[in-house]
């Protein structure tokens, strides 16, 4: 694959996506967490190759100095690393593994994409048992309770209960017991480390689970599986069917399968969650990670699995850290290095191009729609495609862009300690790519 190729990206994004903004006015709710956005019903990829002559690429040691210009002070420890479209360091400013924040959903979704497969799919499914019925959860982060018009979320409840209601109806039931069973995840639903401070606003992870968790707006349902199950309940009755009681009980392996709703290919929803920053859908994609690597589908067992898919990868350095596939833990280290060569990854093999097609575009899209703001950054709007990352005390930017003088370079910058300072590091951030994008520098 010509490591040169170039993604471009042709997205129908909603008029505001407000995810990161929102963050900002709720304190107790973790940066890019989840909450209800607007999103791309549509999306259109194509691949286009660099054309030739070889691009014109910047001098490394005048992009340097023009990188050093931006100023930085006050925002503690930063790092920029940038790669030329064959992944050669053109610059790398103090590289070594800091906290990464959201960034580090890049690996994550990698790392499925390659072991999953970018069309697997995962199913939610009704099973008979001896007591009724049970409602099994299979990993779908984006199941819904309202029909969506979302490309990123087919399956909802209400065509579940359809057809589980068809099946009853046939049989002569108009009453049943309904279990769910949310068996397919082991391990904690919350990470220890975790803010405490996010627990009634940030959803657990569980293999059953409606609306990702949240029962509105920065509420998250303290028991995923058991809120899916009584909103199924809900479908149930609406379909003339009477619920007796609901409760949680393992399926059997072999239990007769009665409906059946499949989430979107896992590429979809690899687009969704790069855009919308989407924390649960990298947490269970983490999960699904580590169940196929052979290991636990849980935080310690999917960390682990992509630790090994990393290193397998050559996509480590001594002393990183994973710990969950969201970044919302601060223990995660990752070196911006890293980060620029995922991007490189991603860029020279199509299996990876909705990680691409899922990068907001600098001042127009996704969580950078409102970034690229001022007259010293104006260079990056369209230019730049990144994912951002945000935790107290930390920000980031890793992704591709093209250079006035039409090269396609990936990059990466990081800022820890910055004192609170977010204004500040975003600026720094959506500076530095605007100047490594408008860098003629020969």
């Amino acid at each position: 694959m010509n490591a040169r190729r170039v993604l471009s990206c042709s997205l129908t994004l909603a008029s505001a996506v407000a995810l990161a903004s929102c963050s900002l006015q709720t304190p107790s709710v973790p940066p890019q967490a989840l909450s209800p956005t607007p999103e791309s019903t549509t999306e259109t990829v194509t691949v286009v190759q660099q054309p030739d002559p070889e691009p014109i690429l910047p001098d490394p040691d005048k992009l340097a100095k023009a990188v050093r210009k931006v100023p930085s002070k006050g925002l503690g420890s930063t790092s920029v690393v940038v790669l030329d479209p064959n992944g050669e360091v053109l610059l790398s400013s103090k590289n070594k593994p800091m906290v990464p924040a959201s960034t580090v959903k890049i690996l994550t979704t990698l790392a499925a994409i390659d072991t999953l497969g970018p069309t697997a799919t995962f199913q939610t499914k009704v099973v008979r048992s001896a007591k009724g019925i049970v409602l099994v959860g299979g990993g779908d982060p984006l199941l819904t309770s309202k029909k969506s018009k979302s490309a990123a979320k087919p399956a909802w409840l209400g065509d579940l209960a359809t057809q589980t209601a068809a099946w009853l109806k046939a049989a002569g039931k108009k009453s049943v017991a309904l279990g769910y069973d949310d068996s397919l995840f082991s391990g904690p639903e919350w990470s220890p480390n975790w803010k405490s401070s996010w627990k009634s606003s940030t959803p657990r992870i569980s293999a059953l689970m409606v609306d990702s968790g949240a029962v509105s707006t920065y509420v998250a349902a303290p028991d995923p599986a058991k809120h899916a199950a009584q909103l199924f309940a809900e479908k149930l009755r609406a379909e003339g069917i009477k619920v007796s009681v609901i409760r949680s009980e393992k399926a059997k392996s072999n239990a007769e399968q009665l409906a059946v709703v499949s989430s979107a290919p896992l590429e979809t929803i690899v687009s969704y969650t790069i855009r919308n920053s989407h924390n649960v859908s990298a947490e269970v994609m983490l999960r699904h990670l580590g169940k196929a690597a052979g290991g636990k589908p849980s935080f310690d067992g999917g960390s682990k699995a992509l630790t090994n898919w990393l290193k397998a990868n050559k996509l480590w350095e001594s002393k990183m850290v994973m710990d969950g596939g969201s970044g919302l833990s601060a223990k995660v280290r990752v070196s911006a290095l890293v980060l620029a060569k995922s991007v490189q990854l991603a860029l020279a093999d199509a299996r990876y191009a909705s990680v691409l097609s899922g990068m907001p575009t600098a001042g127009e899209s996704g969580t950078l729609k409102k970034r690229f703001d001022d007259k010293s950054e104006q260079a990056g709007v369209g230019a730049v495609h990144a994912k951002t990352g945000t935790l107290r005390d930390v920000a980031s930017l890793a992704g591709w862009l093209t250079t006035s003088d039409g090269a396609v370079l990936s990059f990466a910058a990081i800022a820890n300690q910055t004192n609170g300072q977010r204004t500040r590091a975003y600026n720094w951030l959506d500076r530095t790519a605007a100047a490594i994008a408008s860098c003629g520098c020969r």
